[in-house]
This record gives C-alpha cells, structure tokens and sequence, in this order.
C-alpha cells in the first residue's frame, strides 16, 4: 500500500526544528539532511523535498531563485516557468539543460534530486524507467523547451524603441557632431546586444541584427570621421558580418563601400576597387550601387585611370532605382542622394586632374545641398565640396575664387571639423605652395588656424 503523502505544514516543522538545531546560517549538509529527513517522513518527490528544504513553500519562490542564479552567475536567460517546475515534482524528468541548472541550484546531483539512479555497490535508489515515464518525460521535455522559446522572447515595444533609434541616430548624423553621437550609438548597440541574449525568436533575431548592424556602420562612420580609420575598419566587418547572417546584401555592400573608403583615404585606391567590386557583386539595385560606383570612380582617380573615373561617374548616374530599406527608408548616413552623388563625382574628377568637371559637378552639389532643409544638408559632404571646389579653383590658378569658396568651411564649428574634411583642407594648403606668398599668404594662415581645432582635438585623453 502506498505511503500517504503529509501536507507542507509537515515539513516545514521538520525544517525549523533542525534549523533551531544547527548553526546560522544552515550549511549544504544540514540542509541535504533535512530533505532525506521531508523525504522519508513526507513522501514527496526529492526535488520537491529539496525545495521545502531550503524554505521556499511554493513553486514559484523555487523558479524565482533559480533565474536569479542565472542572472547572477551569468548562465543567460530562462524561461522556466511554475507548471514545469510542478511537473518535474511529480516526476517528470527535466532535460539535461534544465537539469545541470538544478543541481547547480541546490548544489547536489541528479541522484539526489530523484532523476538518476547510483549503481555503486550497496546503494540502491531505483527510478522509474516504464514506458509511461519515458514518453510522459520526452513530452515534458518538449514542453520545456517550447515554453523557453516562447518565454525568451522580447515585446514589441522594445523593437520599435529600437529601430527609431537607429533612424533618429543615422539621420541626425548629417547635422549633429560625431563625438556626442558616438556615445549614444554605443549605448544603444549594446542595448542590441543585450536583447539578442534574451530573445530566441527567429524573426526577432533577424530585426536585431540587423539593428546592431546598422548601429556597427554608423560607428564605423563616426569612428572614422574622428581619425580612427583602424577601429573604422572594424567596425565596418562588424556591419558586413551581421549583414551575411541574415542575407541582408544592402547591408553587407554598404559595409563594403566604407571599408572602400578607408582604403582610399589610407593611399591603398587599388584595395579600395576590390572591395568595391565585391560590394557589387551582391548590391541590390538602385542606391546601394549608385554609392559603390561613385566610390569606385574615387578609387579610379586616385589610381589615375580617367576613363574608368569617367566610366563610373556615368554608371553611377544611370544607376538610380528603386528604394531599399538602408540607404533611402533609414537615410542619413546611410543615405547617397544627389547632392552626395555629385560631391563624390566631383572629388574624383579633381583627383583626376579635370578642373573644369570638378568645379561643375561641386558647385551642383552645393547647390543641391542649399535647395534642402537644414537638417537635411550632410553638413561635412557640404563643407567638404567646398574644400573641393576650391581646390578645383586652384588648378585653374583662381586663389581669390579659392578663398570664397573656403569662407563657409572656415566658418564650421570646431566640433563638425571631421577628419576627412581636414585632410581635404590640408591638401588645398599644399597646393598653395607654388602660389606666390603675397597672394596664398592670408588663406594659408587661416587653413592653419581652421586645422588648430578639429572634432578629433575633441576627443577626451587617455
């Protein structure tokens, strides 16, 4: 006949009795007695004994701990729930996952929590093993593992958060200083990271990283706008490896385009094509190729190929299609409009040596830039095809049309003087070496006072 099962009231009595026995706080040992002690007088399961054992009187003060264990100890999120832990009570075994966490918890093994057996000599503690439990455990198994998934799971709130963040961060990049900026992406994508480690949620897997790719490419953007075309670099295969995860290819090209541009910069125009190239073996239509191509011309320039600059230039103009997700719903940094078209289509003729077509295709990007809303306006792109214009003007031997064209650059603020914008400003100096000092010398002092306060210069020290 089976043994009668006693109430809670039993064992908690059994447990403040050896407690007023023991010393503060009880060790591992007293409490592993007072569960063989619940388990022989009460007939409850082990895990069940175990668990009056240690105090908690419901299911749910036992689930609570254990998720604050794996909080604590850094075990990741479960999503255990009181009908799982009730089940496992009544015998169903845990899976293996579930089952380390409860030794792990209470600091014992399977043996002692009634789901294994020990076949050492002399020791018999036989568990079940008909067919009833072997097909009611599998289906609690199954049932563990479903209400985990659906468990580890994050709100809609918290992706929607998410993705106005990265459209308010990307498109206030065009008129906002970097280094401020910089903070709040890293805050944001490590948020990202956080919500990835909770959720197993296909689809929201997706939407994450995809978010944290976009926010890896505009830190790519800032870091490289700061002076750090290394961690720039970085950050860009960051954006192109998420990209790939998911099949996103407008975002794996877009990393390749900056990655491009860091090549360029860095005098390595030849590596810059290639990965251009490689962008475009995957680039949707439309923008994503319009901005490759005008960085390919860029890189053309620089290697002094004037066809395939021109050649690219004309590509990227019959280039325009439809919209995509990155480079015209998100935008501003990641948007390449015809303002920025022009701006990139003008700096490659000027490395080619076509003043006529540099000084054109700059001033309609100025232009452009002028017909759009302030917040709108990239305003480094801006600045920066003025530094073009007047090194186009230059070539042409026209200093005073330079100055004019350098007067609103000098006049950005300290902040927004980009590293990018300052080379280009520095070049135009060097220019101005083989210009009689009585007409180059008050320009020059004014590019070297512009240059004395930059966006890097406001970086904190270390």
């Amino acid at each position: 006949m089976a043994r009668p099962v006693h109430d809670g009231e039993c064992a908690q009595r059994i447990r403040m009795l050896r407690l007023l026995q023991a010393t503060e706080p009880p060790s591992l040992a007293v409490l592993s007695a007072i569960a063989v002690e619940i388990a022989q007088c009460c007939g409850h399961h082990p895990l069940k004994c175990f668990r009056l054992a240690h105090g908690w009187n419901s299911a749910e003060k036992a689930v609570q701990a254990l998720h604050r264990m794996c909080d604590e100890q850094g075990l990741g999120a479960r999503g255990l729930t009181k009908r799982s832990w009730l089940d496992w009570e009544s015998g169903h075994r845990p899976g293996a996952d579930y089952l380390d966490l409860l030794c792990r918890l209470f600091r014992t093994g399977p043996v002692e929590l009634g789901f294994a057996s020990d076949y050492s000599p002399g020791v018999k503690t036989p568990v079940p093993t008909t067919e009833r439990e072997l097909i009611m455990s599998a289906a609690s198994e199954s049932s563990d593992h479903a209400a985990e998934i659906e468990a580890a799971a994050i709100g809609p709130n918290a992706l929607e958060q998410l993705g106005d963040d990265i459209i308010r961060l990307a498109r206030a990049y065009v008129h906002a200083p970097p280094l401020p900026l910089f903070g709040e992406l890293t805050r944001v994508r490590n948020r990202t990271y956080r919500l990835l480690e909770r959720t197993r949620n296909p689809g929201q897997q997706h939407d994450l990283y995809l978010a944290v790719g976009q926010v890896c490419g505009l830190l790519g953007s800032a870091s490289f706008d700061l002076g750090y075309p290394y961690a720039a670099a970085e950050q860009a295969r960051a954006a192109r490896v998420y990209g790939e995860v998911i099949g996103h290819n407008e975002l794996s090209a877009w990393a390749d385009g900056l990655l491009a541009c860091v090549e360029f910069w860095a005098g390595r125009p030849a590596q810059a094509l290639r990965l251009v190239e490689r962008g475009l073996a995957i680039a949707p239509a439309g923008t994503t190729r319009v901005r490759l191509l005008s960085i390919a011309a860029r890189a053309s320039a620089l290697l002094g190929d004037s066809d395939s600059t021109r050649d690219a230039i004309l590509a990227a103009q019959e280039a325009r299609g439809p919209r995509g997700e990155l480079h015209d719903d998100v935008g501003g940094e990641f948007s390449f409009d015809e303002a920025r078209q022009a701006f990139c289509a003008g700096s490659a003729y000027l490395s080619a040596g076509m003043a006529a077509e540099a000084e054109a295709e700059c001033e309609r990007a100025l232009q452009l830039y002028r017909d759009v809303s302030e917040e709108q306006r990239w305003y480094a792109a801006e600045a920066s095809a003025s530094v073009d214009l007047a090194a186009a003007r230059l070539l042409a031997s026209d200093v005073d049309g330079a100055g004019d064209a350098l007067s609103p650059v000098f006049a950005l603020q300290a902040d927004r003087r980009v590293e990018g914008l300052i080379k280009r400003v520095m070049h135009v100096r060097n220019s101005l070496a083989s210009v009689p000092a009585s007409q180059a010398g008050q320009l020059v002092e004014r590019i070297d006072d512009f240059a004395t306060e930059t966006a890097t210069r406001a970086l904190p020290s270390i």
